[in-house]
């Protein structure tokens, strides 16, 4: 049988909506000594913020009450909770990211699973 994200990924993602401020998102960030934030819409994952975008926003001058919404990567890459790890290695080598963000079959955000997430299911997989 196969690992699902599901049984690897974290629960306790840090969120927030796209209306609060790069002031918020950095506290919260610093509160959670986290490096990335997902941005919601009503529950659902619409972009991330990392600590790069947080770098790239105030070099370009951003005000610290500008919008999350505004300065958040916005395509967002996500994987299905259902889906094998397989598949989540596959777009993070794809796409060159370290984090992605779960979502149920409604498109809810459920959790987040990173690259060390996944070599846990994979040492799993090939210890069994």
């Amino acid at each position: 049988m196969e690992e699902i994200v599901k049984d690897y990924m974290k629960t306790d993602v840090v969120s927030m909506e796209k209306n609060v401020t790069l002031r918020e998102v950095t506290k919260m960030m610093t509160m959670k000594n986290v490096g990335s934030i997902i941005v919601t819409e009503s529950g659902k994952p619409i972009g991330i913020i990392t600590e790069r975008d947080v770098v790239r926003a105030i070099g370009n001058d951003k005000s610290l009450d500008e919008k999350a919404g505004v300065i958040m990567t916005s395509s967002l890459i996500t994987v299905r909770e259902d889906s094998p790890i397989t598949g989540a290695l596959s777009l993070m080598r794809t796409y060159n990211i370290r984090h992605l963000p779960v979502v149920n079959q409604e498109g809810k955000l459920t959790g987040i699973i990173s690259i060390r997430d996944i070599a846990r299911a994979l040492d799993d997989m090939f210890e069994s």
